[in-house]
């Protein structure tokens, strides 16, 4: 790691809790936390030097990064896909933590799970589709209307088809959020948020080896520069380690993003089969009305 170039991702919130957490504990902490903030502003205000982590780290965790944004956005949206119907969506969600909640390790956790009666998870492919309910009205009207005549026979046979192909969705839907979505949205999450912890910790280390140089830097007599100096030795030891185990998770995390291609495979497999078979029922239906 150089000292010539930035790349933290700290700001004022971490450096809050920092500050809460070296209250909290008086003594050596609060200096700790004091010495931070001082660092920081210093920092911001341009009036201190600043450990900046080297081009391979900036460039790794900027696409760790760029990854995690990028795919929770295409989850949102993928979620948006499924089910347009935003009140829907929004019970299918609530359903959904509620029976995660019930395999919690707390027990405090799937007690309260346990109370709410709604717990079925997804009801993606339970309730009825678009298609369906617009089978259903043709199908009844053509009915009413009477299938000896050939507006009511026509209203049957393509109500009867979207009915079919309503459930087709359904299937397609289930297979869609089995197979592509639950895996596409919870790959990698667990591991992104051990990443930015340690990213958060790297970037507190930072400031605390800088700190220590800055008092370096300022020490009046030779005990206070030999005192400063171990200080240093040992932030600098600190930082090496935070260093070594945030660039570790982040390679591992980058890695392991490559797995993201299997899930969008899935996806387009699905598409394929549910056009496939749909169009194979609509140019069925099409050719028995043109008789």
């Amino acid at each position: 790691v150089s000292t010539q170039s930035t790349g933290g991702n700290l700001n004022m919130e971490d450096l809050g809790n920092s500050l809460r957490e070296g209250l909290g504990n008086l003594g050596s902490m609060s200096v700790k936390g004091f010495d931070r903030a001082k660092q920081f502003s210093q920092e911001k205000m341009g009036n201190a030097v600043k450990t900046e982590y080297d081009l391979e780290y900036i460039q790794l965790a900027a696409r760790v990064e760029a990854t995690q944004n990028n795919i929770n956005k295409s989850s949102n949206a993928a979620r948006n896909f499924l089910q347009p119907n935003a009140a829907a969506r929004l019970e299918d969600m609530f359903n959904e933590k509620i029976t995660a909640a019930e395999h919690s390790s707390n027990a405090n956790i799937r007690e309260l799970a346990g109370k709410i009666p709604i717990r079925r998870g997804s009801g993606m492919d339970t309730r009825s589709t678009y298609s369906e309910l617009l089978g259903s009205h043709m199908k009844i009207g053509g009915q009413e209307i009477g299938d000896n005549t050939q507006v009511g026979q026509s209203l049957v046979e393509v109500g009867e088809t979207f009915q079919r192909l309503g459930m087709m969705e359904r299937e397609y839907l289930k297979d869609v959020y089995e197979n592509f979505f639950k895996p596409f949205s919870s790959h990698l999450q667990v591991e992104w948020g051990n990443v930015n912890t340690e990213k958060r910790r790297l970037d507190l280390a930072r400031l605390d080896l800088d700190a220590a140089k800055s008092k370096v830097r300022g020490a009046r007599t030779p005990e206070a520069m030999q005192q400063n100096e171990q200080k240093v030795r040992e932030c600098q030891a600190a930082f090496d380690r935070q260093y070594e185990q945030t660039k570790i998770l982040l390679t591992d995390a980058d890695r392991k993003s490559a797995e993201f291609a299997t899930h969008l495979e899935e996806f387009i497999r699905s598409q394929i089969n549910f056009h496939d078979n749909a169009q194979k029922l609509l140019q069925e239906t099409y050719a028995k009305m043109k008789k």
